[in-house]
């Protein structure tokens, strides 16, 4: 009766060990599993890679190349004149372009001579020395509504951008985000600025 009685408690305690021990295992694999879901929803709502396409922006990004979009920044802070953003015209989030801003809301804006005019005064520091060829809708100063956005290529000669119908003014709703670095190739990899 006493080895009974002592191989029962040996048993008890293996099966309160066991349980202790399978317990320490579920919450981990409890914990790892929150994790993973909680980093991939952070990614997913606050940064996007997105791939360019054409020459639009040579020579601060080239075809081909990935690059990262911080969903994030433009839901506290402005956008900025210059900053590089993705944005999308279509109501699929498939195909995006990405310019930069040049002018921003309730700001007046003409191309002339080859210039940028904001207000009616040149703007200096563009990333870009090429003398515009083409003014398109913007020959004729036009003023921004409080939302919108004129965006240009840095490639400026060779870009769809905001002075063509196809793209036009670009409204907060449609900005994805900034752009704010290249990760292939690695070769390229680096900060956009």
């Amino acid at each position: 009766m006493k080895k009974s009685y002592v191989r029962s408690k040996k048993r008890l305690r293996l099966s309160i060990k066991v349980k202790k021990i399978l317990m320490n295992i579920l919450q981990w694999l409890l914990l790892i599993l929150i994790a993973v879901v909680v980093g991939y929803s952070f990614i997913v709502m606050c940064f996007q890679t997105i791939n360019v396409v054409g020459p639009s922006m040579y020579p601060t990004l080239k075809d081909n190349q990935t690059v990262i979009v911080n969903k994030l920044d433009y839901k506290v802070n402005n956008i900025k004149r210059f900053d590089i953003i993705a944005f999308s015209k279509m109501n699929e989030n498939e195909y995006y372009d990405i310019k930069r801003v040049i002018a921003l809301p309730g700001e007046k804006i003409k191309i002339s001579s080859g210039n940028v005019y904001i207000n009616s005064e040149k703007l200096t520091g563009l990333p870009f020395n090429d003398k515009i060829l083409l003014s398109g809708a913007v020959s004729e100063e036009i003023t921004l509504k409080d939302n919108e956005y004129f965006v240009l290529g840095d490639n400026v000669n060779n870009s769809e951008d905001s002075r063509y119908n196809n793209i036009g003014l670009i409204t907060k709703s449609e900005v994805i985000g900034k752009v704010t670095k290249v990760i292939k190739p690695k070769s390229d990899k680096g900060k956009v600025k």
